[in-house]
């Protein structure tokens, strides 16, 4: 009967764990990827076991995890998951090595605005300082699909190393200590004025040519597709033997999907007046 009663009074123990929250323990074994910890509070029989991965360990670049920890040194982590299925808890200890920076992210909440100030400038994002961070640290990040509602070649497009950005807070990683925001979620977005424009035909620029298809910028930020079957009747192989990049064209605005923030344009049958058509 040990072993059901072991499992039972595990079960307990787990049910009071929390994901965000803070718990101790003592590291009882190193592996090639993770390290484990035998979890504080725990008085059943057997051991409640934490699993902190190579990657949750440290910020720092190490090669191991023995490099990071040792055998029965006391750590401080954030719970991550607890696996019902292996009564086992998943845990990150580089959410808490720095307390500074773990009291600073968890002060910002999604949703709120946030400054600071462009740090560098890179093809797959921009860092940023953030107002109020700890010193020596960069906490901001800005993806480059949430820097403009605008279609962009690279983020210094958009912004440049020293400029001071206001942004929305979307997620806030205690483990990576980073803070992603979106200066395209303060900006209006351009399409909704095209909510109800289906049928309404407009001219717009060439702006890129793909295999399938041509993309024409019918205002500021808003860019629709003209497929190859809707740029004449007659088929074509690609979009270079009718258009290119540069043109004015004119186009009918088939579609305009807001939640995916598409616009599906033809160049076929278009009216001579220019009014709806139906």
């Amino acid at each position: 009967m040990a072993e059901p009663l072991s499992s039972e009074t595990l079960k307990g123990f787990l049910s009071t764990i929390r994901a965000g929250e803070v718990r101790t323990g003592r590291v009882n074994s190193i592996e090639d990827r993770e390290v484990l910890v035998e979890l504080d509070g725990f008085s059943g029989p057997g051991k409640a076991v934490g699993h902190i991965a190579d990657g949750d360990l440290t910020r720092k670049a190490i090669g191991h995890p023995s490099e990071a920890v040792s055998i029965g040194q006391r750590l401080t982590f954030e719970v991550i998951a607890v696996d019902w299925q292996q009564d086992r808890v998943w845990a990150s200890a580089s959410a808490c090595e720095d307390r500074a920076l773990r009291a600073f992210l968890l002060g910002l909440r999604r949703g709120a605005t946030q400054q600071g100030q462009v740090q560098s400038v890179h093809n797959f994002g921009v860092f940023v300082n953030l107002d109020g961070e700890p010193a020596d640290q960069c906490t901001g990040f800005i993806r480059g699909p949430e820097l403009s509602w605008t279609r962009i070649d690279h983020p210094a497009d958009a912004v440049t190393a020293g400029q001071r950005v206001v942004g929305e807070i979307i997620d806030v990683d205690t483990r990576r200590g980073q803070v992603q925001l979106s200066l395209k979620a303060l900006q209006e977005d351009p399409l909704v004025p095209f909510a109800d424009q289906a049928g309404i035909v407009t001219s717009g620029r060439v702006t890129k040519l793909i295999p399938f298809g041509a993309f024409v910028r019918i205002a500021d930020g808003v860019e629709g597709l003209v497929h190859n079957t809707e740029l004449r009747d007659e088929p074509i192989e690609y979009p270079g033997e009718i258009v290119s990049e540069g043109d004015e064209i004119t186009v009918r605005i088939v579609e305009v999907d807001l939640a995916r923030h598409r616009v599906t344009l033809s160049a076929r049958n278009l009216p001579q007046d220019g009014k709806r058509s139906s």
